[in-house]
């Protein structure tokens, strides 16, 4: 992850081949939490959510558009 910058865009990618995109629901702090506590499948979904959810803050702060 830390040494692809691009690791959301090819993470994406694949959740659509995947047709896995939004399996894992709102990423609210108490679905990130209790995903988290299930383990396996449901903990790498909330670790995924919750790293995105930092990216999403992150390029508010700096006024950066996520579409091109």
């Amino acid at each position: 992850m830390a040494d692809d910058p691009k690791w959301m865009e090819h993470a994406a990618k694949r959740m659509k081949e995947k047709h896995t995109v939004g399996s894992f629901g709102k990423a609210t702090a108490k679905n990130i939490a209790r995903g988290r506590k299930e383990g396996g499948k449901e903990a790498k979904k909330a670790n995924f959510a919750a790293m995105a959810k930092k990216v999403a803050a992150k390029h508010k702060r700096h006024g950066k558009s996520g579409s091109k």
